[in-house]
């Protein structure tokens, strides 16, 4: 196993001591190898890691860097090449759930947590037939024929052979992982989501060493795992020895691994699913309660206390999703007839002085799908954030004609410390943006650090424009945190957008922003107090009987 740390020159926050980084991945007997490569994300850095790997590439690689989404996607095809599945190999985020999420020593213990239990998780898979399956894969070796699968999955792609056993249309399986979570034989896996996987990684979580709880958090990759990454970005501190396991649906998680988890030493177990309406991936919320409830008679066998595994509802955003004018809705009720999710009803409004029935989209229930806005026959329904009008406006800003920008508008390009100069000639990016109209452009060394946007905050001096444009990578990943040392800068009233940094793409973010509609709810609960009433319950109750 090869364990390649990313070092990122000139980053000022945080710096991770990777000598001592080093020293503990070499006490890790899984790791038979650690090494540092500078900028993983340019091509130099992909070059000197298939150097590294090359010879080695049967025994498992784990990358600990910043943004592992996108570096995966640019890893991904090399590695490829070199023969290595995507199973056999790991992007381990530690910027945002170490450096970020936790202070001084205990982001060092954080970083090596992650990439232990990364090593642990790589070095246990194995492909069983789901590797290329590409839905659910059901092992029919161990299946006692239950039908527990049959029964839970929302889509009804789990159907019965003509001898009795399970299983999946791959035409219909959405790969949630519920049947997962359901199997109580634990034959059923994802192609990336395998339960002795998992196991490994939370065997190898022992905690830093002092009395503070070791909390085990189940996050879901469609909504909780993506919002609790920006409440980190945004400066929100996680407890101690709170360590994350990203799952395809709180319905996947399968109650064995909860008990494995207590019965390995673990003080709690923690569910970060959806509260207040439906799974978007169609109750596994309400199966996760569900079996919860059943663990009760396990955990009290174990003599292990039920309030250690807690749910912590994570409410959707209603800011995303479509709007109707009921101005020209003619209530034909074509679109409740379509929304595979129940989200539209028939209401009756005043209209222009006269009460009419129009169709009402139902914020909680809603999956911002866009199927209604397909079928509308009078384009009452149009999707908020991607509106016909704004989607016009993106094409003629790509083709760079008809496109106004607003007026007093800043682009703000990031050259990621000199590191893009040989890919994008900033000069002449810039002097298309000015005969285009864009009135001022800025370049930054590095926006993904506050000393960035100190200099942007002074450059910009006494007037501050209404929009500003950032073109930099990763925008999924730095946006919150970008918008963070925004508003420290003293910026928070500016409307930010984000986009790579072209042309075509600026040009097609300041027609989405000139287009806006704007729908203001803040997505998220009271995290940080929840977390911390568990952690001071684990503390009263004492360490799990089970911790070595």
């Amino acid at each position: 196993m090869e364990v390649v740390l990313c070092r990122c020159p000139g980053a000022q926050e945080n710096p991770l001591d990777e000598g001592r980084l080093l020293e503990l991945l070499s006490k890790n007997k899984r790791v038979s190898k650690a090494v540092v490569i500078e900028h993983l994300c340019s091509a130099e850095g992909v070059k000197r890691l298939t150097e590294s790997i090359d010879g080695g590439k049967d025994a498992g690689l784990v990358v600990a860097a910043c943004a592992a989404d996108p570096l995966y996607r640019l890893l991904k095809p090399h590695l490829e090449t070199l023969g290595i599945p995507r199973q056999a190999f790991e992007v381990v985020p530690i910027r945002d759930w170490a450096l970020w999420a936790h202070p001084g020593e205990r982001a060092m213990n954080a970083a090596n947590d992650a990439i232990r239990m990364a090593t642990a998780r790589v070095k246990a898979s194995k492909d069983i037939g789901q590797w290329n399956a590409g839905s659910a894969y059901i092992n029919k070796l161990g299946c006692d024929k239950c039908k527990r699968c049959v029964e839970e999955c929302p889509v009804k792609a789990c159907v019965l052979d003509e001898d009795g056993y399970p299983i999946v249309k791959q035409e219909l399986c959405q790969r949630c992982g519920m049947c997962v979570g359901s199997c109580p034989k634990q034959v059923i896996s994802l192609p990336d989501l395998r339960i002795e996987e998992i196991s490994a990684g939370l065997r190898v979580l022992k905690g830093d060493g002092s009395e503070e709880p070791t909390i085990v958090a189940f996050c879901c990759e469609p909504l909780t795992f993506p919002a609790l990454t920006a409440k980190v970005a945004q400066g929100l501190t996680l407890p101690n020895n709170l360590r994350i396991v990203k799952v395809s649906c709180m319905g996947a998680v399968n109650m064995a691994l909860v008990s494995d988890a207590l019965s390995s030493g673990v003080d709690s177990v923690l569910f970060f699913g959806c509260k207040d309406g439906p799974c978007r991936l169609r109750q596994g919320d309400e199966l996760a309660a569900r079996r919860l409830d059943n663990l009760r008679e396990t955990l009290d066998r174990m003599m292990i206390d039920m309030s250690r595994v807690r749910y912590i509802g994570w409410p959707e955003a209603v800011s995303d999703g479509v709007a109707v004018n009921f101005a020209r809705c003619n209530g034909c009720l074509t679109c409740q007839a379509v929304c595979p999710f129940g989200a539209v009803e028939a209401a009756e409004k005043k209209v222009a002085g006269k009460n009419r029935k129009v169709a009402e989209r139902k914020e909680l229930t809603c999956r911002s799908c866009g199927v209604c806005v397909a079928s509308c026959p009078s384009g009452a329904a149009q999707p908020i954030g991607s509106s016909d009008r704004q989607l016009m406006d993106e094409i003629d800003a790509a083709c760079w004609d008809g496109f106004q920008p607003v007026a007093g508008e800043v682009v703000v390009l990031c050259n990621c410390m000199g590191a893009l100069n040989d890919k994008i000639d900033f000069s002449h990016l810039e002097s298309n943006l000015r005969e285009e109209g864009i009135d001022r452009v800025l370049l930054s060394d590095r926006l993904c650090a506050p000393e960035g946007w100190v200099k942007v905050r002074e450059a910009l001096g006494a007037e501050l424009p209404h929009t500003m444009v950032v073109g930099a990578c990763a925008e999924e990943f730095f946006g919150p945190r970008m918008r963070k040392y925004a508003r420290e800068a003293g910026l928070s009233e500016v409307e930010l957008g984000f986009t790579e940094a072209s042309a075509s793409e600026i040009f097609s973010c300041a027609a989405r922003m000139k287009r806006a509609i704007q729908v203001g709810q803040e997505s998220g609960c009271e995290l940080a107090v929840c977390l911390a009433e568990q952690v001071a319950a684990l503390k009263l109750m004492g360490p799990n009987p089970f911790r070595e």
